[in-house]
């Protein structure tokens, strides 16, 4: 599904960007695998700490009211992450690949919240999976499909 999308990028003459966190750089690399991927794609902020979402651009506020686990976070890194690139679309996601953060409170297993704003519209989808018996390779793999999933879904519609 990544192909498809990159390919509706490039023929819709959209540029995308990308905040992510539990997906570790995933989407960007999956973009990036279809040739002319640069006609697409603005560039990318891993931010895997909340920190790094801070100092990104994220409202730590939003980070203490609502966790950094949570719809509001992913909206706020989508935001960040198209306010920063000057992208057309963009995607902020978040979320845990496994064990509970030691880290974050607010973390459960196989869960994870992203964001697509484009044309002024958010779209949020929240991904909740069993992950035992999977490994973390597989839990971001399996994410960044829903992601890609729901891009096409976006841009065909």
């Amino acid at each position: 599904m990544n192909e498809v999308v990159t390919r509706l990028l490039i023929e819709k003459h959209l540029a995308i960007s990308f905040m992510e966190s539990c997906t570790s750089g995933l989407l960007a690399s999956m973009l990036t695998d279809t040739e002319g991927a640069s006609a697409a794609f603005k560039g990318s902020f891993v931010t895997y700490s909340n920190e790094a979402k801070v100092f990104a651009g994220v409202d730590g506020k939003i980070i203490e009211k609502y966790g950094v686990y949570s719809a509001e976070c992913a909206h706020a890194m989508a935001e960040t992450a198209l306010k920063k690139s000057g992208a057309d679309l963009a995607v902020g996601i978040t979320g845990s690949t496994g064990n509970t953060d030691p880290n974050n409170a607010d973390s459960v297993q196989g869960e994870a919240f992203f964001c697509i704003l484009i044309g002024g519209k958010a779209h949020d989808y929240k991904i909740s999976i069993d992950v035992k018996n999977m490994s973390r390779k597989e839990i971001k793999q399996f994410y960044a499909d829903e992601v890609y999933r729901a891009l096409g879904t976006v841009l065909l519609s």
